[in-house]
């Protein structure tokens, strides 16, 4: 998979939980204000893309992603100012002009402290073992309580339903590309959680978080907050998650093909829960 087709799918999973969440306002009886949701959905693409730039400017040897070839006549780093730039203009407009709430810069800079800042100094969150908690929180519960919260000004515990399995189906995403190769001897920097733990301990932290996330689809398919038109693909998704880790039983982290696999499988599987929680949400209006 080329650099650019993985950054735009990266791109469109890290959306998707901003549009579930504006859904859910929509489903819980809110007339969605498409104004705000534009300009928030501005303001995420802009932080998603300053920490993809973040990326190539400060660590693009991390991880199993594939680092885009040519550098830009301005530099990676312009790029990601100027997407942070784009993100902060699009949240002052929204709390100041369009009153979507005292959190909505704070939400916007947690965003920036989890996504830009995991790959840029001072805080680098990749060298201290916590970029797969940044990227699981920037992949689910955070953009799904924004996308909720600038219509409503405020929280209701069912954006745990929605944010949660996301969080933990991005985690195990993010744990996976930080695996080394296992042909790999020497280690010169361990940076991801995988190259700290050895590869059963890999596995064994992919199944807690695999096991909770199937935990969490079947809570949302057996009782669920209203009609369900999306049940038979959501036992498609589990049914998927029962094959990652049918897969690390198997112990797939030992081989490369299988690991390039799982990665792309574990990548699906976020991508199938934002879509189908999307369409779910939007059959509720």
């Amino acid at each position: 998979m080329s650099a650019l087709m993985l950054h735009v799918i990266l791109v469109v999973a890290g959306l998707l939980p901003y549009v579930v969440g504006t859904l859910l306002a929509g489903a819980a009886g809110y007339s969605v204000r498409w104004t705000a949701f534009i300009l928030g959905l501005v303001g995420n693409a802009g932080l998603l893309l300053a920490a993809l730039a973040g990326r190539e400017a400060y660590a693009y040897q991390v991880g199993r992603w594939p680092s885009c070839e040519h550098r830009p006549a301005w530099g990676w780093d312009r790029w990601a100012y100027l997407f942070l730039g784009t993100a902060a203009l699009a949240g002052v407009v929204l709390q100041f002009l369009l009153d979507t709430g005292v959190w909505t810069i704070p939400l916007g800079g947690a965003g920036a402290l989890a996504g830009y800042f995991c790959f840029a100094p001072p805080l680098q969150w990749y060298k201290r073992g916590w970029f797969e908690a940044a990227g699981a929180l920037c992949f689910g519960l955070l953009p799904v309580t924004a996308g909720y919260y600038l219509q409503c000004r405020h929280l209701i515990t069912e954006i745990l339903v929605y944010g949660v399995p996301l969080s933990l189906a991005a985690f195990n995403v993010f744990l996976l590309h930080g695996m080394p190769e296992p042909a790999r001897k020497s280690q010169p920097a361990r940076f991801s959680l995988a190259e700290r733990l050895s590869p059963p301990g890999t596995g064994l932290l992919f199944t807690i978080i695999n096991i909770l996330t199937i935990i969490a689809l079947v809570f949302y398919l057996f009782f669920p907050a209203g009609e369900l038109p999306a049940r038979w693909a959501l036992w498609g998704l589990l049914a998927l998650a029962l094959v990652n880790q049918e897969l690390i039983k198997r112990r797939a982290y030992y081989d490369e093909r299988r690991i390039a696999l799982l990665c792309r499988l574990t990548l699906a599987l976020h991508l199938g829960l934002g879509l189908i929680f999307a369409w779910a949400l939007w059959q509720r209006w």
